[in-house]
């Protein structure tokens, strides 16, 4: 999968005022930026002058603090993506495994690195999405390296943490190195339960990486974290470009990680959002609606022309999603939606009932 997100092609390639396009194609906290951040970012501007902070020992500390770590276990990078690079260049897979369906910054990050790529799918049933764990365990050797991305995109499944603990546990003492992509996991409650960044900073061939982007709406300054133990966070640090992670950035992201009173706005947010969905796409036998965890769910329209229609449909509205035809294991008949603004939701779903409308029951 691509990245979505990308407004100004948006606006470019359908002659749309950037401010009038209604982007469902990246997962981003429509509450955000938090004010403080915003506030964090003004007092920051006159010390554009100098290079960042290489060490960036403040926004370690935010997060240290945060999350009741070392910072010696904190490394920063210029978005998840950045951080996730790093990891793979400081560990050299001899072979990379991914889970499909998913983000195809991974496969390329391996591919940059020169690993090969074994892809599994992730196995669907009415229960859900699960992991192929048995087939990771019976194919990972040592000098592997597996991604397990929770709350997954695009299927907004989530497999906490102690119920992989023991299989990961074993992987890593078998010599594979495991990354826990977690970008979209500060959406949920009770993440210290479900999240596997405190057994991260312990254990070697174990690294957990989080996203600012997402959950504080800060995607055009790029911040990301990741936690490992301290000695291969400090051989990353001697081999990498410290002053990636400009100063606007460290700014804000300082901010953010201290404002927990914006994180349970946003849960409640969501949690409000969900009962919206629910009675609406939920109620729709015209399609599958796969409820989600996090801020962004998955549609089957069970016919890729009625798929291809509505998605076409919204464009015409000015309305961008993420079309799923470029995803291996699901095809052009799924697409995935951002979770906005109530008025946006509304809006989307009014859209989208029209497209289908559109179509006629003879194609339902």
């Amino acid at each position: 999968m691509a990245h979505g997100g990308k407004v100004y092609e948006y606006a470019d390639t359908y002659g749309i005022e950037l401010a009038k396009v209604l982007d469902f194609s990246a997962n981003i906290n429509p509450l955000g930026p938090p004010k403080r951040v915003l506030q964090a970012i003004e007092r920051a501007l006159p010390y554009v002058v100098h290079y960042p902070d290489a060490r960036q020992l403040s926004v370690k500390e935010a997060i240290a603090r945060a999350h009741g770590l070392e910072t010696t276990s904190v490394l920063c990078g210029n978005g998840a993506t950045e951080v996730m690079e790093l990891v793979f260049r400081a560990v050299r897979p001899s072979r990379t495994f991914v889970l499909h369906p998913a983000f195809s910054e991974y496969a390329a990050i391996a591919d940059r690195v020169g690993s090969p790529l074994t892809a599994l799918p992730l196995t669907h049933t009415d229960d859900g999405w699960t992991l192929p764990l048995e087939a990771l365990n019976e194919q990972l050797q040592p000098g592997h390296l597996v991604v397990i991305n929770t709350p997954h995109n695009p299927t907004s499944s989530v497999w906490p943490w102690p119920t992989l603990q023991a299989c990961v546990a074993r992987w890593c003492r078998r010599g594979v190195f495991v990354v826990i992509d977690e970008s979209f996991i500060d959406f949920l409650p009770d993440v210290r339960a479900i999240s596997a960044i405190e057994d991260a900073a312990v254990t070697k061939r174990l690294f957990v990486v989080r996203s600012a982007t997402k959950i504080y709406s800060i995607p055009g300054l790029r911040f990301g974290f990741g936690i490992g133990h301290r000695e291969f966070v400090r051989e990353i640090e001697r081999n990498r470009d410290g002053w990636s992670v400009n100063a606007l950035a460290q700014a804000a992201a300082c901010a953010a990680y201290q404002d927990l009173a914006f994180l349970e706005s946003t849960r409640r947010w969501l949690e409000e959002e969900k009962v919206y969905l629910e009675k609406t796409w939920g109620a729709d036998r015209r399609l599958t609606w796969h409820a989600p965890s996090t801020n962004f769910f998955l549609v089957d329209f069970r016919s890729t022309d009625i798929a291809q229609n509505v998605v076409q449909s919204l464009v015409g509205a000015g309305i961008f999603c993420r079309s799923c035809a470029d995803f291996q294991g699901l095809g052009a008949r799924y697409v995935r939606f951002a979770i906005r603004s109530h008025a946006d939701n509304v809006q989307l779903w009014r859209a989208v009932a029209d497209a289908m409308d559109e179509v006629g029951p003879s194609h339902s």
